[in-house]
This record gives structure tokens, C-alpha cells and sequence, in this order.
């Protein structure tokens, strides 16, 4: 997947400004906007393919609780799915129920012969981005729709409020050419669809 470096996304925002550079307070406040933007993206779809993990195997705690990190394994951002077996693969694989708290998810259906693992379709949590990062990491997913969003903040901060909208239309409609992609996907496989019964759940 493609992705962009901090700089070529602040040089575009410069660009898009026209004024040449920012002082440093412009350029502390345009990271803040660049991250809260980021996340406003991140939230938008629960299937972005850059950080989406599919039947991931985890461990399960005798309690029956799956937590947000293990080992050397992608830190959990958002629990989606939670199956008794590797699912997507030639049989159907039992999906438990679950609740959410700030250690994990606790299992609800849960029974005492099963394994200690599960398989997780979760979101790997987004990380923070900086102008002292020194690896390509800005999302290509999400680079046009920060760039203008950013800009729109900078302007509604300036107090050109009338500018401001129109980039935010802009960057919304960056957004939303990518949201539309995510979409057709999805109409096209079953990774968030559920197939229930009265008397089970099941992944097929």
C-alpha cells in the first residue's frame, strides 16, 4: 500500500497556502490538525485495508478476556469480530459475543472446554503522526483529505471562515472517493457481515 512522508504532506499544505512557510507555532498547531484529522478519517470506516486485521489468532485469558496487546502483535484499536476457529477458510467458525472495557474484550459465550485462543477481526490502532518522524507513514488513503482538511483549520483559525468551507468540501470529497472504494468492497464479501440462526452465529 502506498503511503507518503510528513514532509510531503506539510510541503502540499504549504503549497495550498501560498505563504511560503509557517512560524513555529503554525507548525505545532498544524500537527495537532493533522492527527485530529487523521483520526476523523481513521473513524469514518471500521475496514480501512491499511488496518484491518482479519482472524487474527489471540489469547484468551482464563477470565475469558481477549486484551488490546500481546507479545509482539499489532496493539488492538477497535474489536470487531471475535470467532472460536480461523474463519473465512472452508467451514463456518462460531462467533462469540463480546463486550468491550478498557482491559479487553470479555468473551460472554464462552464455555469451559474451549481453547484458550481465539480469532480476531479487529482494527490496529492508529498511530500518532509527527514532523520528526523519520519513516514514510502518512496513509495515500488519507493524504488529499488531510492536506485540504488541514488547510481548512488553518484558514478557520486565520478567521476566513467562507475560504475555510469551501476546502472542507474539497477535503470531504477526497474522503469520500475513498470511503466509496471501501464500500463497493464490502457489497462484494462477507469480512463484516454476520449470517445468524435462532439458535446460532456463524461466519461463512
Amino acid at each position: 500500500m502506498q503511503i507518503k512522508s510528513y514532509s510531503d504532506l506539510y510541503n502540499l499544505i504549504v503549497a495550498l497556502s501560498g505563504v511560503g512557510t509557517f512560524t513555529p507555532e503554525e507548525n505545532i498547531n498544524i500537527e495537532q490538525f493533522v492527527n485530529r484529522r487523521a483520526f476523523e478519517a481513521y473513524r469514518a470506516s471500521p475496514s480501512w485495508p491499511r488496518y484491518a486485521v482479519i482472524g487474527e489468532e489471540r489469547t484468551v485469558s482464563s477470565d475469558g478476556v481477549v486484551p488490546y496487546t500481546e507479545g509482539t502483535l499489532s496493539e488492538i484499536g477497535d474489536f470487531q469480530r471475535i470467532y472460536r476457529t480461523q474463519p473465512f477458510d472452508r467451514d463456518s467458525a462460531l462467533e462469540y459475543d463480546f463486550y468491550v472495557d478498557s482491559s479487553g474484550a470479555h468473551i460472554l459465550n464462552l464455555v469451559a472446554n474451549d481453547s484458550s485462543k481465539v480469532f480476531v477481526n479487529y482494527q490496529k490502532i492508529l498511530p500518532t503522526f509527527t514532523s520528526t518522524s523519520t519513516v514514510d507513514e502518512i496513509p495515500y488513503e488519507f493524504f488529499f483529505f488531510l492536506a485540504h482538511a488541514v488547510y481548512a483549520d488553518f484558514l478557520r483559525m486565520d478567521g476566513q471562515h467562507t475560504k475555510a468551507l469551501q476546502e472542507e468540501g474539497v477535503a470531504n470529497n477526497y474522503l469520500a472517493l475513498e470511503l466509496e472504494k471501501i464500500d463497493i468492497r464490502s457489497n462484494n464479501n462477507t469480512i463484516n457481515k454476520k449470517f445468524s440462526t435462532y439458535v446460532n452465529r456463524q461466519s461463512r
